[in-house]
């Protein structure tokens, strides 16, 4: 499993290795070419302004339907406010087409290669699949992609950005301490144990590393690394095992702390703890309205990366921009995932100004541009966020029917991991 997630890396260094080396051309229509970042005070010397016209911005993404179909909903309130307000120097932005890639890697290549090369897309917005495929195309051709990084493929270019950083290096060689940090305001101590349950996937093999070194940055005891719960399609069947491993975790004892990465079995093997006797507090990545009510859900802490409380000033506004376009719309983590990215987005194409180009709009974000939404999305400062992630976290519990935030963005340091 390490070897694919250095084969990753490798493919994106070679990637970008090909796109710094390769020959800009003049291409004020369409197809492309590479458009490498220029240095800062030097004019760019190609203008690449497929799908930019004198009043539109064309873009289009790929996500992964069952985990991040909502992020359109985040992408169309958020466009429909600039667009109400007259655009970003006088151009709308239109959005082709947000296609489902059923998280295959083959379908998200197909979809961003149409999206460029067929419908001349100035930009993929957004890119939210943990099978992304298009990672060398996007470097190859120089292709302004955003999106949420928890892909390598917004880590070690120049070309993507997630509006929280490189979320999971995939040389898995530098992290955060975040969740240690969080978990330290939440508790008042680092005087406890931690069991960490995962999927048999890359995936979560390496979300796994990330979140047991960032706990022991801060000075806790992780007492298991388990990843080998079933990973979708496949289904947990019988979670006793799981659970008897846990409430023997420390020295035969249960940990004070368990996390669940684990995304279609989460709440079943909660559910077992709790009915095994578990006392301590279960932690999972997972904010979903859908799971309220659900057995096992109620009474664990959903850890998230930016904030998702409502009350917050800037997540009220996202709420009523999203409610403006779908009235029904419960909070939910790819809503406020799409909503993010494209304000990012946005916030760079102002910055770039009106004479917009791919290589302006790369020059602008990789010499020093900055990103934040006070008290949700924290800081991140470009280029270093291609290589490391925003070191923030929230905390909410789950109480019945109801989200009730109990840490408020706190951020940390990012760290090497051993």
């Amino acid at each position: 499993m390490r070897t694919t997630r250095s084969r990753l890396a490798a493919l994106a260094v070679v990637a970008l290795l090909l796109a710094a080396c390769s020959e800009s051309v003049k291409d004020d229509t369409a197809d492309g070419g590479s458009a490498t970042t220029t240095p800062a005070g030097e004019e760019p010397k190609t203008r690449t302004t497929r799908g930019v016209t004198d009043d539109t911005i064309l873009v289009g993404g790929t996500v992964y339907d069952l985990y991040y179909g909502d992020a359109r909903v985040g992408v169309e309130a958020r466009l429909k406010e600039l667009n109400d307000a007259g655009g970003v120097h006088g151009r709308k932005i239109e959005v082709v087409d947000i296609a489902n890639d059923n998280n295959e890697a083959t379908r998200s290549l197909q979809n961003v290669q149409r999206l460029v090369e067929q419908e001349k897309v100035f930009a993929l917005l957004p890119v939210m699949s943990g099978g992304f495929g298009g990672g060398d195309f996007i470097v190859d051709k120089g292709i302004p992609t955003f999106g949420w990084g928890t892909h390598p493929a917004f880590c070690d270019n120049t070309i993507a950005f997630g509006f929280t950083g490189c979320v999971t290096d995939p040389s898995l060689k530098r992290g955060s301490n975040a969740l240690g940090t969080g978990l330290e305001k939440l508790l008042g101590t680092t005087d406890q144990t931690i069991a960490f349950l995962g999927e048999d996937n890359d995936s979560s093999k390496g979300g796994v590393e990330l979140l047991a070194a960032s706990v022991k940055d801060k000075g806790f005891d992780v007492v298991l690394q388990d990843t080998s719960i079933p990973a979708p399609p496949d289904i947990l069947g019988d979670e006793s095992p799981f659970v008897s491993k846990v409430m023997k975790a420390d020295d035969g004892n249960p940990p004070d702390i368990v996390y669940l990465l684990a995304t279609l079995s989460g709440t079943k093997l909660a559910a077992g703890l709790q009915g095994a006797g578990f006392k301590g507090k279960i932690f999972t990545p997972s904010y979903s309205p859908l799971l309220l009510g659900a057995p096992g859900y109620d009474g664990v802490f959903v850890n998230t990366q930016f904030s998702m409380d409502p009350e917050v000033p800037a997540n009220a506004a996202m709420l009523k921009a999203v409610r403006a376009v779908k009235p029904d719309a419960q909070l939910n983590l790819a809503i406020s995932a799409g909503y993010w990215t494209t304000d990012f987005f946005i916030s760079a194409l102002e910055k770039t100004g009106k004479d917009l180009t791919v290589e302006k709009l790369l020059q602008t974000l990789n010499d020093g541009f900055t990103y934040e939404v006070p008290d949700v999305v924290g800081k991140s400062t470009w280029p270093a966020n291609h290589e490391l992630s925003v070191p923030c976290s929230a905390i909410t519990e789950v109480k019945g029917k109801e989200f009730v935030p109990v840490v408020p963005l706190t951020c940390g340091e990012n760290i090497d991991v051993n």
